[in-house]
C-alpha cells in the first residue's frame, strides 16, 4: 500500500473508533443538600454521535430499589430534580445514567448526598415550575404506585413499572 493509502486507512479507522466510544459523563458529586428540600442534579454529557436518554437514578439510603427520572438538557448540561425526600430520610443514593444513539451506555458511580439542616453548598431547587412537574418511574413491580420514603405530593405522576 502506497503511503497516503496507509495514512487515509488510518484516519478513517481513527474516525470509525473515536464514533463506537460510549457517551462520557462529566459530573462533580454532591455531598450534601438541605432535608426537605429538591435536590437538582445535573451533568454534562459528551458524544460522537446524539444522546438518546439521560437519567439519575435515585433511592433513600439503604433500600434495594431505585426511581428514576428524566435529566433534560439546559443547553449545557443535563439536570434533573428530585422529589423532596420524607423527613426520616438522612440520605439518597443516586447515579447518572446515559445512552445513546448506538445504544452505548454509561453510568456514573453510586454517589451519596447527605441531607441535613446545613449544608456549605446545597443542590437546591426551588423553581416550582420543574419542582411541582416531577415524574418519577419506579424500577420494580414491587414499588407499585406509590413513592416511598419521598413526599408524593409534588409529583406530577409515579409510573410503575410496565407489566408486560
Amino acid at each position: 500500500m502506497p503511503v497516503t493509502s496507509h495514512l487515509a486507512f488510518a484516519v478513517l479507522t481513527g474516525a470509525f473508533l473515536a464514533s463506537t466510544e460510549a457517551p462520557v459523563i462529566d459530573h462533580e458529586p454532591i455531598d450534601c443538600s438541605l432535608a426537605g428540600k429538591n435536590v437538582r442534579i445535573c451533568a454534562y454529557v459528551l458524544d460522537d454521535g446524539e444522546i438518546e436518554r439521560t437519567r439519575v437514578y435515585f433511592r433513600a439510603a439503604g433500600r434495594d430499589a431505585f426511581y428514576w427520572t428524566r435529566m433534560l438538557s439546559d443547553g449545557i448540561q443535563f439536570c434533573a430534580t428530585l422529589p423532596v425526600a420524607s423527613g426520616v430520610v438522612r440520605a439518597l443514593e443516586y447515579y447518572v445514567w446515559v445512552v445513546d444513539d448506538r445504544s452505548e451506555t454509561t453510568r456514573t458511580r453510586t454517589l451519596t448526598i447527605s441531607l441535613g439542616s446545613s449544608c456549605s453548598d446545597p443542590a437546591v431547587d426551588e423553581d416550582p415550575e420543574r419542582t411541582h412537574n416531577l415524574v418519577v418511574h419506579a424500577t420494580t413491580d414491587e414499588q407499585g404506585d406509590v413513592i416511598e420514603d419521598f413526599e408524593a405530593g409534588e409529583l406530577a405522576a409515579l409510573v410503575p413499572v410496565d407489566k408486560r
